[in-house]
Parts: structure tokens; C-alpha cells; sequence
């Protein structure tokens, strides 16, 4: 894997580095047979790792281009290897705090753009790649999800496991994940959306609304809301990772999707490099399906006052019962 090959070269060139005087950067070429040269180097004195990324003059970039973030630093330079006709793009963690998920980060990157037809079109694909990394850096930081986040993160996750792949396939069901891009509900297929919803709470449950869209059905033929509700363990039932590794294990044999799959999973703020601290384990208490529809509880555009917008608000599933299909009502909509 690229990610265990990365490691191996962050490792041998942070001992060189230790062992060198003076100030520079010792630097590797990585995938040899890319068009493109990559580089991953390491800082001396202070061993902080770098990303650097040759390209020619002619597709010098504007500095403004870049987008600023707090978890790294972006810089173009010319270094006294790249010539007359050759300049540097680096990228530097902006601290010890950001290095372990810098090194995801670069990871992501060279994987992402390597692939590329052209240097301008791989040019493209990092300024897209670092705009994704700059919104998770901004939204999540180095420390990874909260608890209600892993929480919500483990249905969706369900949801597509249990769910859109026995009834979509891989392709379908990964691409109907429309949560992490920050739509209004978290699939999308067509005609029809699923919101999903998870809580721990006891026998007074409520649900969460995040906005006023959240819970609107216009343009849609139907919205289904899926409400999970766990019991957290400490020593047993499934982990957000472990969930995670089964959908991976169901669509590793198809590139495309499984980098598609990965892509969303950095969007809702999942790194492998947090998975010791996802040990809580989850087991069922309940599942309920709910058809959003007129007279169900809820806030929507058209029923705000001018003027008020960005509402969140809780719905209890007591209030919901008379709204609450069947699961095979459910499958049936996603198929058809």
C-alpha cells in the first residue's frame, strides 16, 4: 500500500535528517514510473515533513491561489535542483500538532494526482484535493470526530452497508452518499432522499434536525428518514472503524469506487490515523423507518417566517409514529 511505503520514507528520512548538520531539506522522489515528480522530504534541524511537487515554469501559479489553511502551509520556490526551467510547490504542516495527519494528507494527494493526463490537469486535481483538506482541516482539526460525530458517521455508514449495497451495488450506493458534500439529507438517489439519524438516548428519544432543508421533500418524489438507536459499549459490540472496513472489504476490487469511497470518508472527517480513538462499540436497540410527508413534524422553507433561516430544532419519535413504513417499503423505494 502507498500509505505503508509513505511511512517507511517519512522514517528513514527523519534518521538521516537527525544525523545531518546544518539546515536543509533531504528529499526522496516517490512513484518512479509517474509523469510527475513527487517528492517527500523532511526538514532539518527540526524533521518536520514536507510535500514537494516539481513542475515547470510555464505552469507557475499565482501564490493567491492557494488555499490558506491553519493545518498547513502551501509555498512555490525555486530550489537550485529545478533548473531554469522548474519550480517547487512544498507543503509544510504548520507544526508538530498537524504532522501525523499531514502525512495522510500527502498520501492523498500524490495517490490523487499522480494519475493525471497532463501537469496542468494534475495541477487542477491538487488545488482541488488541498480545497478538500483546507475545509476538513477547518471543520474537524487535527484530533478527529467528536462523539456525536462518530455516532452520526456509524449510521451512515450502516446505512450504506446494510442497505444501498445489497440493493444498489457498490457504485450506486457510494455515490448516493451525498451527506459528507453537505447536502441537505445524506442520500440521494434518484427522485427520492434518506436522512439518517442515530441516538443513545433512552426511552424519550428525539431526533436532531440540522436546518430547514433537512426535513423538506420539495422537488423530491419521496424522503424516507432512517432512525438507528444504540446502546454505546465499551468492551463489544461494532466500532465506527469496524464498520467502516466492512464496506471497504465489499468494494476493494473496484478502484473507483473504493478512492471515491475513501474521498467522502476524509470529507466527513474519518482518518484511519484516529482509529484507537474509536473504541466505543455500538449494538442496536432499534431501528425505525419514517415516510416525511405532509402533517409530519417538522420545519421547512416554506413554512418560515421572511426573514428567519438557519433553524435547528428536535423532533421527538414519539410525535413520528403515525409516519413510521415498513423496511421493505424502504427497499422497495431505493430500488425502484
Amino acid at each position: 500500500m502507498v500509505s505503508e511505503c509513505f511511512e517507511q520514507i517519512w522514517q528513514d528520512l527523519e534518521m538521516h535528517a537527525r544525523d545531518t548538520s546544518g539546515e536543509g531539506i533531504l528529499t526522496l522522489r516517490v512513484l518512479p514510473d509517474s509523469a510527475f515528480d513527487f517528492y517527500l522530504g523532511v526538514h532539518h534541524p527540526q524533521t518536520l515533513r514536507t510535500l514537494l511537487i516539481r513542475v515547470s515554469r510555464e505552469n507557475v501559479m499565482n501564490q493567491s491561489s492557494f488555499p490558506h489553511s491553519k493545518g498547513f502551509e502551501i509555498r512555490q520556490t525555486v530550489l537550485p535542483e529545478d533548473g531554469k526551467r522548474s519550480v517547487t510547490i512544498l507543503l509544510i504542516p504548520n507544526g508538530e500538532r498537524y504532522q501525523e495527519i499531514f502525512s495522510r494528507l500527502a498520501e492523498d494527494v500524490v495517490s490523487n494526482c499522480s494519475n493525471q493526463t497532463s501537469e496542468r490537469a494534475m495541477i487542477k486535481a491538487l488545488l482541488l484535493r488541498l480545497e478538500m483538506w483546507h475545509q476538513f482541516m477547518d471543520r474537524f482539526g487535527p484530533d478527529g470526530l467528536n462523539p456525536a460525530e462518530q455516532r452520526g458517521l456509524y449510521g451512515e455508514i450502516r446505512f450504506i452497508h446494510d442497505y444501498l449495497i445489497p440493493h444498489l451495488g457498490p457504485g450506486l450506493a457510494v455515490a448516493a452518499w451525498t451527506g459528507p458534500q453537505r447536502k441537505p439529507q445524506d442520500f440521494q438517489l434518484a427522485g427520492m432522499a434518506v436522512e439518517v439519524k442515530t441516538s443513545i438516548a433512552g426511552q424519550h428519544q428525539v431526533m436532531h434536525i440540522a436546518g430547514e432543508q433537512q426535513l423538506d421533500d420539495t422537488g423530491l418524489e419521496a424522503l424516507y428518514l432512517w432512525h438507528l438507536s444504540l446502546r454505546e459499549l465499551r468492551d463489544g459490540g461494532r466500532t465506527l472503524p469496524e464498520i467502516v472496513d466492512a464496506v471497504r472489504d465489499v468494494i476493494r476490487d473496484e478502484a473507483g469506487v473504493s478512492s471515491a469511497f475513501e474521498g467522502l470518508l476524509i470529507m466527513a472527517g474519518y482518518l484511519d490515523e484516529h482509529r484507537e480513538k474509536y473504541e466505543t462499540g455500538y449494538a442496536d436497540r432499534s431501528a425505525s423507518i419514517f415516510h416525511v410527508r405532509d402533517g409530519f413534524p417538522r420545519i421547512t422553507e416554506r413554512s418560515l417566517i421572511s426573514g428567519v433561516g438557519d433553524v435547528r430544532y428536535s423532533v421527538t419519535l414519539a410525535a413520528c409514529s403515525q409516519f413510521r413504513v415498513s423496511d421493505e417499503t424502504l427497499v422497495a423505494a431505493i430500488k425502484g
